[in-house]
């Protein structure tokens, strides 16, 4: 039996639309060039649960010299979590056609607690057997640990299982430990690189 084992952002998930992705810069009054950059390097302990929201969004704008209070702070996740909700409407219907074919499917994201109960809560999330998340594990990608449980709660061999991320460095990582990996560059190569490695 062979598992594939999805990424979310980037692969289930769309990027953001330009409106939306445009929201959670406006919102703390900084221009994009300068915000992503501190977003994304703080992401990592949140991605972890290593901090809380309220703390991730606080260094956030402590390094953009933004002030900050729980109000803003209740704003920045709901958005957040909707910049990252927009879906690849050909990923779900390429996961509904192999969950009816009795493929055994699973989910494997870097993401915050708010941002996984989301996804829990979509309706396509009960196509997979297991959903596991960076902030339950506190483990992330790229690091070898988090393939080795993701292996061990599917039961599974590395040569089992073929994982879908959108990340080159995550696929490097998972193929490092014999985990069959494929790179998304979009749903008709995904089809056809599935039909070669899972067969």
């Amino acid at each position: 039996m062979t598992w594939i084992v999805f990424d979310y952002a980037g692969v289930i998930s769309a990027a953001p639309p330009v409106r939306a992705g445009a929201l959670l810069p406006e919102t703390v009054g900084a221009p994009p060039a300068r915000f992503w950059p501190v977003y994304w390097a703080h992401r990592r302990d949140y991605d972890l649960a290593a901090v809380t929201a309220a703390e991730f969004w606080r260094r956030v704008c402590g390094a953009l010299e933004v002030p900050f209070d729980d109000d803003l702070g209740h704003v920045l996740v709901s958005l957040d979590v909707r910049t990252w909700a927009h879906i690849n409407e050909e990923t779900v219907a390429l996961l509904k056609e192999l969950s009816g074919r009795g493929t055994p499917l699973a989910l494997l994201s870097n993401a915050p607690v708010e941002l996984a109960r989301m996804v829990d809560r979509r309706p396509w999330a009960s196509l997979f057997r297991h959903r596991l998340y960076s902030a339950d594990l506190r483990l992330a990608k790229p690091e070898p640990e988090i393939f080795r449980e993701l292996t061990g709660r599917l039961g599974a061999a590395p040569e089992e299982v073929v994982f879908v991320d959108d990340r080159e460095e995550n696929v490097r990582a998972a193929r490092m430990l014999g985990i069959r990996s494929v790179l998304f560059t979009g749903v008709p190569r995904l089809r056809e690189e599935l039909a070669c490695v899972a067969g």
